[in-house]
């Protein structure tokens, strides 16, 4: 019995450092690829310490008491969602991971906040035609975020509260105002920190940014839907996308939310397959279209065994739900028009799905929050290679696969975590979520290759 056990512990502790060890690779076959297209930067370094790079990265070094909001936000999602879990045993332990997270990244942003000063004085000992009164101002501002990660959060409230730690914010607060200028005069405009912020020519650098940037969008979508038009046709091959609207997952959502609210979260399980009915009808996987047949009712008792398991074993259990739920969605999951889902299964475990979250929160923290694209890739591409869909082993083993990019995804992914992050901003997030998918299924397809 006691060998038993042993073993059990020793393979759970090898399947979380295999989750964590395939989330390294993924990462670190992303860093390479990155690599070959930005050059060998740890050879040649030195040739990017230009004061033109370096009043790009002052710019950019101002608004590091916001990117402190995102990280905060980030940490107090986890942090509250460890909360929520019934970890009161454990509560002391992760309020102070909880604490030595914030410390760590204060540290991070504190040192690229100097890194920022340096960088603005660099720039202006180099080049004197940058002494000017904004020259100098910019560079202050850049003093002002050290000032604020020194005293506080950056914009964000520390505690003990007192009039000094205010201080501290406003001076955040100033540095990020001025950054949000300096970035346009910088970045978008390539004047300079040395000239003169006028408000109306900044701000219609950003106009001009996000028009130029949304023209591309609608080019872009424009050629999407041209390609599944003719994939409709049979004009083309078949192709991968998402067809739901944020109109149609607003009013899903909301009346199965309500229903979650009245009835003290009884409904959850009718809101989760509710949302998963949504989402897979509009799913198109290389030319079949998804469907989901799973009800809240035979959901119903796995949800209650869940909780149970979960309040007995002191939140340990919660582990295990994203899992279990992600398995039970699967095997409700199949091509609309073949034959039913029991052949459809998610063959991912909870233990490598713990290395994987523990390889994004530290990424997280590391990156100042900012790393969240590429973490999201990574679970999703660890995901989705675990899905399979109307499989018969008999004849194939074709599986999932994502080939999205970061990159592709970066800006949809700030969208929803702004969406989320601003007050009442949430409202919006019906079609925030919509954007992303569009991108994310128009990038999933069949791996025939498993099957070699």
């Amino acid at each position: 019995m006691v060998n038993q056990v042993d073993n059990s512990i020793d393979q759970m502790g090898e399947q979380i450092g295999q989750g964590i060890d395939d989330a390294a690779k993924d990462i670190t076959s992303g860093l390479k690829k990155t690599g070959e297209k930005t050059g060998d930067f740890g050879e040649n370094w030195r040739d990017y310490l230009t004061p033109n790079n370096a009043e790009k990265f002052v710019s950019v070094a101002l608004l590091f008491p916001l990117f402190m909001t995102v990280v905060l936000w980030l940490l107090t999602r986890v942090s509250g969602w460890v909360y929520g879990q019934y970890f009161l045993p454990l509560y002391d332990f992760f309020f102070a991971i909880f604490q030595i997270a914030i410390f760590l990244v204060k540290a991070l942003f504190l040192i690229g906040s100097g890194l920022g000063v340096a960088a603005a004085g660099y720039v202006l000992y180099k080049n004197e035609s940058k002494r000017t009164v904004w020259g100098w101002l910019t560079g202050a501002a850049t003093a002002a975020t050290v000032l604020s990660f020194l005293g506080c959060l950056g914009i964000n409230q520390s505690y003990p509260y007192n009039g000094l730690t205010q201080t501290f914010k406003i001076l955040g607060w100033v540095a990020v105002v001025w950054g949000i200028d300096t970035c346009s005069r910088v970045l978008l405009q390539k004047l300079g920190i040395d000239v003169e912020p006028i408000i109306s020519r900044d701000l219609a650098a950003y106009r001009d940014f996000y028009q130029t940037y949304r023209a591309k969008h609608e080019a872009e979508e424009k050629a999407e839907k041209e390609e599944i038009a003719k994939a409709q046709n049979g004009q083309a091959g078949p192709v991968s996308y998402f067809d739901g609207t944020g109109a149609g997952l607003f009013g899903t959502y909301l009346l199965y939310a309500l229903l979650t609210i009245i009835t003290c979260g009884f409904a959850a399980p009718w809101l989760n397959c509710a949302i998963q009915r949504w989402r897979t009808k509009h799913m198109v996987v290389d030319g079949k279209r998804v469907t989901f047949n799973g009800t809240g009712a035979s959901l119903l008792g796995h949800w209650i065994l869940w909780e149970f398991l979960t309040v007995i074993t002191c939140g340990l259990f919660a582990f295990f739900i994203p899992v279990g739920l992600q398995k039970w969605n699967m095997n409700h999951t199949y091509y609309e028009g073949e034959k039913g889902a029991e052949d459809s299964r998610f063959d991912g475990n909870t233990f490598q799905y713990i290395g994987y979250n523990i390889m994004q929160f530290l990424l997280l923290v590391v990156a100042f929050g900012l790393a969240y694209p590429w973490t999201h890739k990574m679970i999703l591409r660890w995901q989705t290679k675990h899905q399979l869909i109307n499989n018969d082993q008999l004849i194939n083993n074709d599986r999932l696969i994502y080939d999205g990019t970061a990159l592709g995804m970066l800006v949809r992914a700030l969208v929803v975590i702004l969406t989320l992050v601003i007050p009442f901003a949430f409202l919006a997030s019906p079609w925030a979520y919509c954007w992303l998918w569009r991108y994310q299924y128009s990038h999933t397809h069949v791996d025939h290759s498993s099957a070699e």
